[in-house]
């Protein structure tokens, strides 16, 4: 149960920064969020750290990173395709991943340019 509120509250924090980012892509994605069926609070976290990842709004990425308490460069380490193409991430996340890239992000959002603003950062 308590579990659940965590993730409920991490979960309004992550949405509510991304209605109010001027990338509009993100700020359109929240609307998707609970479509992701997210179950645990360790899975909210990792929701903050893949858009933190995904985003060109550098602000967005640092409020990201203080939401979960990590710094912008471990965040960034932690998602699997902000290193790696699709078909090579395996592990715990990799789903996940998958799912928010495809659901808040696919289409609108070219991995190039993700990589990009992720080198301007210095967090890849």
């Amino acid at each position: 149960m308590e579990d659940l509120t965590e993730l409920q509250r991490i979960t309004k924090l992550i949405v509510d920064a991304m209605r109010l980012s001027p990338d509009l892509v993100t700020a359109a994605g929240a609307e998707n969020v609970a479509s992701l069926n997210l179950e645990t609070h360790t899975q909210g976290v990792h929701l903050a750290r893949c858009i933190a990842a995904f985003t060109t709004d550098d602000a967005l990425a640092i409020e990201m990173s203080e939401i979960v308490g990590e710094t912008p460069k471990f965040l960034i380490s932690k998602v699997l395709l902000a290193n790696y193409l699709p078909e090579k991430c395996t592990g715990e996340h990799a789903g996940l991943e998958q799912r928010i890239w495809k659901s808040l992000y696919a289409g609108r959002r070219e991995r190039s340019r993700v990589q990009e603003v992720l080198a301007r950062r210095s967090v890849i």
